[in-house]
């Protein structure tokens, strides 16, 4: 059986569907399909299960819905019910890459980031690419917790940015500023204030002889910040303003983090 909780969240058997039992049930797998080889305590699964409402006896409760989990995955293949592990301190869900879009995920950015050691920019971005492409949406819409979109969904959520930060690094130092514009201006209305994703923006447009939308952009993101979030840009986004207004010649081909590439802006998730 397979597993993706890169998107919506779907389990396939011989690249069959399999349906997994609604409610209570899918968030269990979800919870722990996102913390793979992990024992995940029973506190913390109560709470993602029933957010602020909690059953009269709620390990019992989570033992039951354990046990008509691994049920309805048996139906299908008698081994992956065990995956599905008990421990003293909680459960976990034993996965490899080949069985779990997350740990594929995770195993091509390791891959990329060895051949960015090596300095082979063109495998570094191939393995980016192919992980990208592991992602088919917004993380399990149609799983219902809102614990879980609170304070799991969004730690994993940030490891594709930073993905998608490393391409458009390496796409910025390729020259193919014009093609990035439109990635990037889609990005920066999903993520308002992610100012990595806004610092790119500019140096494109910058890069592609558009500098009053440069300057349209900056204006834009630091209205945003004083007005939603009472704070000013970060000193790489300032810094860039600056040497746009300058006209400095080294924003055509300096690092793409900008003036000094070595510092990062703050930024805050949507």
């Amino acid at each position: 059986m397979e597993f993706r909780v890169l998107g919506p969240l779907e389990v396939t058997a011989d690249a069959r569907p399999v349906r997994v039992p609604a409610g209570k049930q899918r968030v269990l797998l979800a919870a722990l399909l996102l913390a793979p080889n992990t024992v995940v305590a029973m506190d913390d699964l109560v709470g993602l299960l029933w957010d602020d409402g909690q059953p009269d006896n709620p390990r019992a409760a989570l033992y039951t819905c354990l046990t008509r989990l691994r049920t309805a995955l048996g139906r299908h293949e008698k081994g992956t019910a065990a995956r599905l592990r008990t421990t003293a301190a909680g459960y976990l869900f034993e996965a490899d890459p080949d069985t779990l879009d997350l740990l594929r995920f995770r195993a091509l950015v390791a891959t990329a980031g060895v051949a960015a050691r090596r300095g082979d920019t063109a495998a570094e971005s191939a393995a980016l690419t192919q992980a990208l492409s592991l992602w088919r949406g917004p993380m399990l819409r149609d799983v219902r917790s809102a614990t879980l979109h609170r304070d799991v969904v969004p730690r994993i959520d940030e490891e594709c940015l930073r993905v998608r930060e490393r391409c458009h690094e390496i796409g910025l130092a390729r020259g193919r500023h014009d093609e990035l514009v439109g990635e990037l201006r889609s990005l920066v209305r999903r993520y308002p204030f992610h100012e990595r994703f806004w610092h790119q923006l500019i140096v494109c447009l910058y890069r592609c002889g558009r500098r009053v939308e440069a300057l349209e952009a900056f204006g834009e993101i630091r209205g945003r910040l004083r007005e939603e979030m009472g704070m000013d840009p970060g000193e790489q986004l300032r810094e860039l303003h600056v040497a746009i207004l300058r006209g400095d010649p080294g924003l055509q081909t300096c690092g793409v983090g900008g003036v000094n590439s070595g510092r990062h802006g703050h930024s805050a998730a949507s």
